[in-house]
């Protein structure tokens, strides 16, 4: 910290973007930067280049995790070199628009326009493309339905998160249920059932008095908060989960050949996914333009 503190006061026209991850690095370095601004800035994963305890975090009141870091270093570079121009700072919305996260307005931190990155992708031009060129898939597979499929249960895995998040516990979404979810069942008693797998994985000294009736209740509360923009609920790595399951369940064969077998593994099709955005579609996004403004004139 104490190193880039030294940079960015003897070099002021430095500029560096840190992100949450190296995918998201990977990502904007290929639809932010032209090959102008690429000389200009350097993109960076937070955690590649500024070393923060978890301690840190923790004393700062702030999650332990990439995001937690982001906001750990705005807060930095704000309080010592007030009004700096030499980073920007982006973090995912993640939980804010269900109020569960802090969305500090600090100097150089830009929010993504939607809960995660990934969000960017769940539009019809990006998936016709991941249905049509990259998968084969029959005409009768349209972009409209597979969003229109994957959304609900794209919010209530978001909000499930989030309850068992806020439990305390450590506990997740057994690997198992996730995989084999099914789309058409986002009702209260599969909710529940969630909630009661997720529990009972753990050891009863690590429940924190946690039961499937609290966390439904949690479950409930949160979801009333749900507004219109359902790309505002969507944890990322869900995405490429949901439209496997659905793509399963529509079309299997277009994982039957040798070419897209390993495209059925989320994490695999997730990359390819979004390397399928079009840069001319995250021109009209403030986080985008705020970001290649800051880019060419270093003000915000």
């Amino acid at each position: 910290m104490e190193e880039l503190i030294t940079l960015y006061e003897l070099e002021p026209d430095v500029r560096d973007i840190f992100v949450e991850g190296r995918s998201d690095r990977n990502f904007l370095i290929e639809n932010l930067l032209d090959e102008d601004a690429a000389i200009l800035c350097s993109i960076y994963d937070v955690s590649d280049r500024v070393e923060i305890p978890d301690g840190e975090l923790m004393d700062a009141g702030l999650l332990v995790g990439k995001r937690g870091r982001i906001l750990w270093l705005a807060r930095q570079l704000s309080q010592r070199i007030p009004g700096h121009a030499s980073a920007a700072l982006v973090a995912d919305k993640d939980y804010a628009s269900l109020d569960a996260d802090v969305k500090d307005e600090i100097h150089g931190l830009v929010y993504t326009d939607y809960s995660a990155m990934e969000a960017y992708a769940l539009n019809e031009r990006t998936i016709s493309k991941l249905l049509r060129v990259t998968l084969g898939a029959p005409e009768y597979v349209t972009p409209a339905s597979l969003i229109s499929a994957i959304k609900p249960s794209l919010i209530s895995l978001f909000v499930i998160r989030l309850c068992l998040r806020e439990s305390g516990t450590g506990a997740t979404i057994p690997e198992k249920t996730l995989h084999k979810w099914d789309l058409d069942d986002n009702s209260e008693s599969r909710i529940r059932e969630v909630f009661r797998l997720a529990i009972n994985n753990l050891p009863r000294d690590r429940r924190n008095g946690q039961t499937p009736d609290l966390l439904y209740s949690s479950y409930a509360a949160y979801r009333k908060k749900v507004g219109a923009e359902y790309l505002d609920y969507v944890n990322g790595h869900d995405v490429s989960l949901a439209i496997v399951r659905f793509l399963k369940a529509e079309c299997t064969q277009v994982f039957n050949s040798d070419g897209r077998r390993p495209l059925q593994a989320p994490e695999v099709l997730e990359v390819v996914m979004m390397s399928c955005i079009e840069k001319s579609h995250l021109d009209s996004f403030p986080m985008f333009q705020t970001l290649r403004r800051w880019v060419k004139s270093g003000t915000w």
